[in-house]
């Protein structure tokens, strides 16, 4: 399923339903990753910037992927990037 998100309360939201749609604790999340509770809370909760690496941790421990795309209506004249 596609959760479309625009700011970092409603990614918390979206990953806090993921790890309660796999009857996680926040510590048995933290646990799969080696991140503490708080730090999941914290993701969860918006409270604190997340780096991108605990970002990708907890998304691993919830066994969901990051996807970017372009906004619908956007410009169309943008090509895939060369790497």
């Amino acid at each position: 399923m596609n959760y479309p998100v625009k700011t970092p309360e409603q990614l918390g939201d979206v990953l806090k339903g993921c790890r309660k749609d796999m009857r996680l604790t926040q510590k048995d999340a933290g646990a799969k990753v080696g991140l503490q509770q708080r730090s999941i809370s914290e993701i969860e909760n918006g409270t604190a910037h997340v780096s991108v690496e605990r970002l990708f941790k907890l998304l691993s421990a919830l066994e969901v992927d990051l996807v970017v795309r372009t906004r619908s209506g956007a410009s169309s004249n943008q090509t895939a990037p060369d790497w």
